[in-house]
Parts: C-alpha cells; structure tokens; sequence
C-alpha cells in the first residue's frame, strides 16, 4: 500500500518529466527485489544440500520471462528499466536452476527414502 501511495504521490505531485525517472527506478528496485527474493534460502540450501525451498516453476517462468524481457529491453526498447532489472532476474533464476539441479529436492538413502536433513 505505501508504494502504491507513494507512486500515485509522485505522479501527480511531480512534473512528468521528473515524475517518470523516479518512478521507473522504483519499478527497477521492485524487480530486483521479487526476482531475488528465492536466492534468500541460499544458505539454507547449501547448508542442507536440498533446494525444496526453491519453486522450480517460479524459476523457470522467471528465467523464461526475464530471458524475453533482457531480449526486449537491450534490442528494441533500449531502455535501462527494462533490461537491468530483468538481467539481474535472469542470473538470479539461473542460479537457483543451478541450485535446483546440484542439490534437488535433498540427499536420499540408497533405497530411495529421504535423508532428515540434520
């Protein structure tokens, strides 16, 4: 909600010429915050040596939407809004694919049955 206030704030408070920039950076901040936020469990994740916490279709959709986005942002649109928050989210999606593939969703027994992570 206080985003949302501010942002409105802004727009009609400001000129437009003034207005745009910041809230552009705004979106930029918020993009990086939401592709980055699985990466919070990295230490969880390598501590236990199981990636359960990480959303495998949230970090495919991710990567395949920031992949997309990157694209547009740098060929076409050429614009720092659109391409700097979604590259960072494309690295950030490649590491938890990563991270996904090395420790999947945890260590198992030779039977097949799930280790308790200790």
């Amino acid at each position: 909600g206080l985003l949302i206030m501010l942002t409105l704030l802004l727009a009609t408070g400001l000129r437009k010429s003034l207005a745009s920039p910041v809230i552009g950076k705004m979106g930029v901040i918020v993009c990086i915050v939401l592709f980055a936020s699985p990466l919070s469990t990295l230490k969880d994740v390598i501590s236990s040596k199981s990636a359960k916490s990480i959303p495998l279709p949230f970090t495919l959709v991710c990567m395949l939407n920031c992949f997309l986005w990157s694209v547009m942002g740098i060929f076409e649109l050429k614009d720092f809004n659109v391409y700097f928050p979604n590259v960072l989210g494309l690295l950030s999606a490649i590491a938890q694919f990563m991270l996904k593939l090395a420790y999947g969703d945890g260590p198992e027994k030779s039977g097949g049955e799930k280790l308790l992570p200790m």
